[in-house]
């Protein structure tokens, strides 16, 4: 009885942490009026990194910007620019450079770029407007030769293609009342755009993943040291103690989950338990079910970011490809090479499991079931895979 009562205890307290998830992080980088807006006062929801200077212009933010932003990890980045840039005769090629520039850095470290577009002046400023018009165009052309986001913030503050007098006191600058209604365009696109896993109330994603919570606890050692998150292919595995020859391994894989339902019970069944490692494999249900890859890769990104605020080790696993299909598998392979780009970016264990369970169809015949998941013999390599990363770290059972 004594130990059934310790254990519902700690399990409540566990639920509770969910509470506590991490909120998505997102990043400004933004000069002239952007600069106004007090970012993290008016976006509590999110999890704000303000890099923006309004005396520099886009061409000269990238000083220091690892402190100033990049280590905070954001999921997505605001950049904001233009205006400064027009008034003091920056060619637009420059603008353009600078644009590209910064935009790939924040790729380069998995912060998804977001270009807003210059607001216009008023109708009186008819060169400023011209100047602004074929900045847009050539900012929209830019984000949709590398697939960047990119939103027009006007909406309801313009009067046809000038900024309404009601929403400036001087024909160039946002009022107070321009400023408001400019970040609510702001937020609202924001909260189109981020994994929707993480806008959810937390007690939502409690009771969503309760009965798997209730599960991965229940036969989980009582010293764990070493966790695997994951779906059916890790699930399957079932004790995965013997297989690493260990006795602190908790399995916590689930048949069927997305990358969105593991954030779901990420900080229940894996951060709470304090483990030294936990060893991520993900992705295959998403693309299986038509996710957008963006939202596998943000997702995935925030798995590894939670545990690290967590303090604990990701070790990020490939995704397995599957057998005899080239379509999916080209998907698998883009996926993966964008994981594995960040997490070099980024300092982060990558354990590619492909090359020894694939070949040019994809999962050898002889390691697969059905096409996906695997037989007992595909256990055996992926497990001396993990073994040997193992040994390597000197992590002894």
């Amino acid at each position: 009885m004594k130990r059934i009562l310790s254990f519902i205890l700690l399990f409540s307290g566990l639920l509770i942490a969910v509470e506590c998830c991490a909120r998505p992080v997102v990043g400004f980088i933004t000069n002239g009026e952007g600069c106004n807006v007090d970012w993290r006062k008016e976006l509590p929801e999110y999890d704000v990194a303000d890099a923006g200077d309004k005396n520099f212009l886009l061409s000269q933010q990238l000083w220091n910007l690892d402190e100033r932003l990049l280590n905070r990890r954001p999921d997505c980045c605001i950049v904001y620019s233009g205006l400064p840039e027009i008034l003091l005769g920056q060619p637009l090629p420059r603008t353009l450079e600078a644009f590209r520039t910064i935009c790939e850095r924040l790729d380069a470290t998995g912060a998804r770029p977001v270009i807003l577009l210059t607001l216009p002046a008023s109708g009186e400023h008819p060169y400023l407007n011209s100047r602004i018009s074929r900045l847009n165009e050539a900012l929209k052309t830019f984000a949709a030769s590398r697939d960047y986001a990119c939103f027009d913030p006007s909406a309801g503050l313009t009067d046809g293609p000038y900024l309404s007098a009601g929403y400036t006191a001087d024909g160039l600058m946002l009022n107070e009342a321009g400023l408001a209604r400019f970040t609510a365009n702001v937020r609202d696109f924001l909260g189109g755009m981020l994994p929707s896993g993480e806008t959810l109330p937390a007690s939502v994603r409690s009771n969503l993943a309760s009965e798997v919570i209730r599960r991965i606890l229940a036969q989980s050692p009582a010293k764990v040291r070493i966790i695997l998150l994951g779906d059916s292919l890790t699930a399957n595995g079932k004790d995965w103690n013997p297989r690493l020859g260990r006795r602190d391994v908790r399995n916590a894989g689930q048949g069927g989950y997305l990358t969105g339902q593991m954030l779901w019970m990420l900080d229940t069944c894996v951060v709470a338990a304090r483990p030294e490692i936990c060893f991520v494999l993900a992705g295959i249900n998403d693309l299986f079910n038509d996710i957008p890859p963006a939202t596998v890769f943000a997702n995935q990104r925030q798995i590894v970011t939670r545990l690290i605020a967590g303090g604990v080790r990701p070790v990020v696993q490939s995704v397995l490809f599957v057998h005899d299909n080239a379509a999916l598998n080209a998907r698998i392979g883009a996926l993966n090479a964008q994981l594995r780009e960040w997490c070099a970016a980024n300092g982060i264990d990558w354990l590619d499991l492909n090359p020894a369970l694939a070949d040019a169809n994809g999962l050898k015949r002889e390691y697969t079931t059905d096409g996906t998941h695997l037989t007992e013999q595909g256990y055996a390599i992926w497990s001396g895979q993990l073994r040997h990363y193992l040994d390597n770290r000197n992590t002894n059972p």
